[in-house]
């Protein structure tokens, strides 16, 4: 009988659209937007920061096309003998002129699961993860040293 009722629900809300969904349900399961924070700097300066900002906190730049508003790194991959599985973050940024010399950098961090009973890899975007902070804190810290150093 629950399973009745419970297939009743899902199917009214399926017929009704995500509109009708609890907002706290379309959040978990709706796509995860990126950080967003601006600094000050050109697009250059702000991308060479990002470049810096990746190594410092161990990660390897896996897409540095060279174009000063895509960056994508990952960190070192983790493995748990006791899970059977790997895991391994990748953080893609974007960057974008927000004019009167200050750009904005969009960050979005992916977790990759590899597990081997379940055959393949999974990713999911991470809505809040401390990767965020660490990374737009270094970035600003690698601006004010440079800042300084060219004084």
């Amino acid at each position: 009988m629950r399973t009745l009722a419970s297939f009743i629900i899902l199917s009214m809300f399926l017929m009704t659209g995500c509109d009708s969904l609890p907002t706290g349900v379309r959040e978990r399961f709706g796509p995860v937007p990126p950080k967003v924070r601006e600094f000050d700097g050109d697009l250059r300066t702000v991308y060479n920061a990002a470049e810096v900002a990746f190594k410092r906190l161990d990660f390897v730049l896996t897409d540095a096309s060279g174009a000063p508003t895509h960056l994508e790194a990952s960190s070192p991959i983790s493995t748990s003998d006791s899970m059977g599985d790997s895991r391994q973050l990748v953080v893609t940024i974007r960057l974008r002129d927000a004019g009167q010399g200050r750009t904005e950098v969009e960050a979005l961090v992916s977790l990759q699961v590899e597990n081997s009973s379940l055959g393949g890899v999974a990713a999911r975007n991470q809505r809040e993860h401390g990767f965020y902070e660490s990374f737009f804190t270094t970035v600003q810290q690698v601006l004010q040293e440079r800042a300084t150093s060219n004084k």
